[in-house]
C-alpha cells in the first residue's frame, strides 16, 4: 500500500524538526519493529542462558525476583516509550539527552550506548559459537577457535546490515517467529511433562537448592541480589524500537509509545 502525502510529509516533518533531512528508507511495519526490540531482549537466549545461574547464586526461589525486575523495567520502558514519542530519531539516547539537555550531554550518553552495544553484541554472538554451534559441528573446544568463528559471524551481520535494513529486518521477523513458537512449545512440553512424571513439586518455586545453607544470602551482593541483577541485565533494549523510528512507516503509530496524545517534536515545531 502506497504512503498518503500527508503521512509521508508527517514522517518526514518528524526528522526535519531534529534539523536534517530524511534520507533513510522508511520500510519497517509495526510488526517488525517489534520484533528488533524483541529479538534484542531475546528471551530464549536471554532466560533460559541466565536460568541455571540463577539456581546456583539464589535456588528457585530465584525466579521471582525476575517479576519483581520486570515490574521495575516496565517503568524504565515507558519512560523510553515517552522520548520515543516526543523525539522519533535515530540514536536514540544520544538525541534524547541532546535535545532536552545538550548535545554534549547527548556525546555521553551516545558513547556509553556505543560501549555498551559493542560488549553485548560480541558476547551475544561468541556464546552461541563457542556454546552451540562449535558442538554440533564437531569441533573442539577451542577459545580460538570460538572467536575467529565470532568474527566471522560479525562481519557477515555487518555486510547484512549495509547492504539492506529491510533483509536484515526479515530475517529477524521470521527468527523471532520461530522463537515465539520455541518459548510457547517449550512451556507446554514442560508442563505436560511434569504432569506425565508426577515429579514437580509446589515446595520447590519456594527452595533455595544448593544455596541453602549459603553465607550471606540476603547481604548485598550475596545470592539473592545477584539473582535480581541478571533479571535487570536481561530485560533490556528498549529503545531498539525507537532507535529505528526513521525507517519505520509512520513512525508515530509504529514505534510504541506510553502516551498516545503526548505532543511530538514534529508537532512541538509546527504549534
Amino acid at each position: 500500500m502506497v504512503e498518503s502525502s500527508s503521512d509521508a510529509q508527517g514522517d518526514a516533518g518528524s526528522v526535519e524538526a531534529g534539523g536534517y533531512r530524511q534520507e533513510l528508507k522508511r520500510t519497517l511495519g509495526s510488526f517488525q519493529v517489534f520484533a528488533i526490540s524483541f529479538a534484542f531482549i531475546s528471551v530464549a537466549v536471554g532466560i533460559f542462558a541466565t536460568f541455571d545461574e540463577v539456581l546456583v547464586t539464589a535456588g528457585p526461589v530465584g525466579i521471582w525476583l525476575w517479576i519483581v525486575a520486570a515490574v521495575g523495567q516496565t517503568l524504565v520502558a515507558l519512560v523510553v516509550a515517552q522520548f520515543a514519542a516526543r523525539i522519533p530519531l535515530s540514536g536514540s539516547s544520544y538525541q534524547w539527552a541532546s535535545r532536552p539537555a545538550s548535545p554534549k550531554v547527548g556525546w555521553w550518553f551516545g558513547w556509553l550506548t556505543f560501549c555498551y552495544l559493542a560488549i553485548a553484541v560480541v558476547a551475544v554472538d561468541n556464546a552461541p559459537a563457542s556454546q552451540a554451534f562449535m558442538p554440533l559441528a564437531g569441533i573442539e573446544s577451542d577459545e580460538g577457535t570460538a572467536r575467529l568463528i565470532t568474527l566471522v559471524v560479525l562481519l557477515v551481520q555487518t555486510v547484512l546490515a549495509v547492504a539492506s535494513t529491510r533483509l536484515v529486518s526479515l530475517i529477524n521477523t521470521v527468527a523471532v517467529g520461530l522463537e515465539l513458537a520455541l518459548v510457547v512449545v517449550v512451556a507446554i512440553a514442560l508442563v505436560i511433562a511434569v504432569a506425565v512424571t508426577g515429579d514437580g513439586a509446589v515446595g520447590n518455586l519456594t527452595s533455595r537448592g544448593v544455596v541453602e545453607h549459603a553465607p550471606d544470602y540476603f547481604a548485598v551482593g550475596g545470592g539473592l541480589m545477584l539473582a535480581m541483577i541478571m533479571g535487570l541485565a536481561t530485560l533490556v533494549g528498549f529503545d531498539s524500537a525507537a532507535n529505528l523510528a526513521e525507517e519505520a512507516k509512520d513512525p508515530f503509530r509504529t514505534v510504541p509509545r506510553a502516551n498516545p496524545d503526548a505532543p511530538t517534536l514534529y508537532h512541538l515545531k509546527r504549534t
